[in-house]
């Protein structure tokens, strides 16, 4: 758990679990540039990605964006919770980046199978749900995450520019999936920006043209993160990244003609 501030709103990074994996499964045609970057890479030669939440207070609102991979897999994210002082009913809205699994994971109790935000506003990117709901069959963890919300009538499909308080606002940024959504934070002169899936690594941000077999179109990914790395690095925002390494919490800067990622510290 770690704080950071954008003007006035105070943004939490929640981890829930781990993953790894081959270089050459994440970006199948990097093939010997992998090399350039092997201090990036754990001992075992995978590519380490954490698994990040980020907590909002905003105008007044509790906002959670994403809810982790979930207890099935060990993950510790109501931990996070509790150590940042916030109860799971004290959550006002759950905003989803995307719908894959491990962004939904902590949405329903399991053993009551009821929302474990109680009292949140589950917004649902449109993009993402009509994707799903066209399938003849869904992901499983839409099924088990997300179908439930709308039965219940918990959920609110939003889009690009939906403002969920005076300082968070989303964006349209897709590509990892069709509706994905990003949140920018403006508030007291300052930027910020959750990014969801935008970017995996801090490799991505050095090499942004390289796909990922995450991206369910790597065309239009591939466009997104050039724009937004553009826009982030112009705006000098705050950024809060859902796979990079715990905090998640960064900049992007040019040092040399060449675009870094530049950690807080």
């Amino acid at each position: 758990m770690r704080r950071a501030r954008v003007g006035n709103v105070e943004i939490v990074s929640l981890f829930d679990v781990y993953f790894g994996f081959d270089p050459a499964r994440v970006w199948p045609g990097a093939g010997a540039g992998i090399e350039a970057y092997r201090d990036r890479l754990e001992a075992n030669g995978d590519i380490g990605m954490d698994c990040l939440c980020f907590l909002l207070r905003a105008d007044g609102r509790t906002v959670l964006v994403d809810t982790g991979l979930g207890p099935e897999s060990g993950g510790v994210l109501l931990d996070e919770l509790r150590e940042a002082g916030v109860r799971p009913e004290e959550i006002d809205e759950v905003i989803f980046t995307h719908l894959h699994g491990d962004h939904t994971g902590w949405n329903m109790d399991r053993a009551t199978s009821e929302p474990l935000f109680t009292r949140a506003r589950y917004l649902v990117p449109q993009g993402d749900w009509d994707e799903q709901t066209s399938r003849a069959q869904p992901a499983a963890s839409f099924t088990r995450d997300i179908a439930p919300l709308n039965l219940m009538k918990r959920m609110e499909l939003v889009g690009d520019g939906f403002s969920i308080s005076p300082s968070l606002t989303t964006v349209h940024t897709p590509g990892h999936t069709p509706g994905h959504l990003s949140v920018a934070v403006a508030s007291d002169g300052e930027r910020g920006f959750i990014l969801g899936d935008v970017v995996l690594t801090t490799i991505d941000v050095e090499q942004p043209d390289w796909s990922s077999t995450f991206d369910s179109d790597q065309d239009v990914a591939r466009r997104t993160r050039h724009a937004i790395l553009d826009r982030l690095e112009a705006e000098g925002a705050l950024i809060g990244a859902a796979h990079l390494r715990a905090p998640g919490f960064g900049r992007i800067v040019r040092t040399e003609g060449r675009r870094y990622w530049q950690g807080l510290a």
